[in-house]
């Protein structure tokens, strides 16, 4: 058995909170030794790194060494990447297709969770125990570090409930993760909210829940801080738990304002949930006794601290099912030359991350309806033969589409989405709306190399 394998949550909250103001070096050497042991293991137990590490050294000296990888190129082998046989792609789609089973174990000892496709390929990653146990406990010890005792006794005070304001359209990281612990051991202390539900509903909701905790997008939270100044939403959270899109100093400070709560951010991804925690000086801090963090350019070469990378290679030193060594994040991110003022060891990252646009809508009764850019992402991404996509608001009242197809008919891959628009903007009271099919493909932002996948573009707006 693995140390990966026998960790325990008391193992690792000894672990963790053991480097919790260690040296940099004592860091360096747990991740080292990690980074040996994971090889080792790939190189054994994985077709895809067996045959991609034949060339290489059986003793690598540096991580450089090692060629990077990506999602499109792991989903193309993934039965040769995973490391246990049992897991294929065919059975892990199908486990996927079938809602009911979100937070479900997939074959009765693995986690999984699926990605949006934001840069055209979508994602199905596994955790194995040991990795969920170092995620959890990673964001349970630092990702709070900015909460007070005194905040976590409110939270106590206040019955400890958790709501995860989030996409349930798929087996996504944040609703699987909220189903999984309800099912497990906290059925009524954390429960999952849907950003595709009508504002109206979702503010109902949370008004009968009442959390003193409360997680989900930027974008979500900035919506619903604009219903608790109206009145409508009657919620006193404690803190904010945010994470997955940029969070901008003056949405922060909205938040803080108008909640009175504590507000936390969060950089991670589906795979690799903690990579970083914030600080009480609002810095990002790499995980790094677990979590290799490659700034690099377009040709993968380093670059340098204090200048912005064109992506990130990441290695998840946790993880055996499916092992990333140097997986590449197309985050662009800048690494601080300087330590941080709160003292910690681990290094500070400064992130770009989504920035789609709220759109707003008129509503046949005049009343304006704001529109998650979530919630319509993931409206489109689940259908059938989209490829890439952007929702483009192009006038008070019309919507303009460029899509491109994956698979079959691109005029019935239009409709579909048509249809599935139509009826999602009618659930939100919007029933005026006109919605156009562009000729032009998806374009990348020319700044950030992303696809902006919904965003406002006509003057009457700026």
């Amino acid at each position: 058995m693995t140390y990966m394998e026998n960790i325990s949550p008391l193992k690792a909250v000894m672990d963790i909170w053991k480097v919790k103001r260690g040296k940099p070096e004592d860091i360096l050497s747990r991740q080292q030794s990690r980074l040996a042991d994971l090889i080792i293991f790939a190189r054994s137990n994985s077709q895809y790194y067996a045959q991609k590490y034949c060339q290489l050294p059986e003793q690598i000296t540096s991580l450089q060494q090692i060629p990077p990888v990506t999602k499109s190129e792991l989903m193309a082998n993934f039965n040769d990447w995973v490391t246990d046989p049992e897991v294929t792609i065919e059975s892990v789609k199908e486990f996927v297709s079938d809602m009911s089973l979100v937070g479900q174990l997939y074959l009765g000892r693995y986690m999984v969770s699926t990605t949006s496709g934001s840069t055209g390929v979508p994602g199905i990653f596994i955790q194995d125990k040991g990795s969920d146990t170092v995620m959890k406990t990673l964001m349970a010890i630092r990702g709070t570090t900015k909460l007070k005792w005194s905040d976590i006794l409110k939270v106590a005070a206040k019955g400890g409930r958790n709501a995860a304001v989030c996409s349930t359209a798929g087996h996504f990281t944040a609703f699987s993760t909220a189903e999984r612990l309800r099912l497990k051991h906290l059925n009524g202390k954390i429960r999952a909210f849907s950003i595709q539900s009508p504002l109206s509903t979702l503010v109902k909701e949370l008004n009968e829940y009442q959390p003193p905790l409360i997680g989900g997008y930027a974008t979500a939270m900035e919506i619903l801080a604009e219903e608790q100044k109206a009145g409508r939403l009657n919620i006193q959270p404690v803190a904010i738990l945010l994470g997955g899109e940029k969070l901008y100093p003056n949405v922060r400070e909205k938040l803080g304002s108008v909640f009175q709560a504590r507000v936390l951010d969060l950089y991670g991804g589906t795979e690799a949930t903690a990579m970083t925690f914030e600080c009480e000086e609002g810095q990002f801090h790499v995980n790094t006794d677990w979590i290799i963090f490659e700034p690099v350019d377009e040709y993968y070469q380093l670059v340098p601290p204090g200048k912005q990378s064109h992506s990130v290679l990441i290695t998840n030193l946790a993880n055996r099912i499916q092992p990333l060594i140097r997986y590449e994040l197309t985050d662009r991110v800048i690494m601080s030359p300087e330590p941080c003022k709160c003292g910690r060891p681990f290094p500070v990252v400064q992130v770009e991350g989504r920035t789609d646009d709220i759109l707003k809508f008129s509503a046949s009764n005049g009343q304006i309806v704001h529109t998650l850019p979530l919630a319509l992402k993931t409206i489109v991404e689940e259908i059938q033969g989209v490829r890439r996509f952007q929702l483009i608001q192009t006038a008070p009242d019309q919507l303009t589409v460029r899509l491109e197809v994956d698979e079959g008919p691109r005029d019935q891959v239009w409709e579909n989405v048509r249809e599935a628009l139509l009826d999602y903007f009618a659930t939100q009271g919007l029933t005026n709306l006109s919605i156009e099919k562009s000729d032009e493909l998806p374009q990348r932002h020319p700044k950030s190399g992303k696809y902006q996948h919904v965003r406002i573009d006509y003057r009457e707006q700026h």
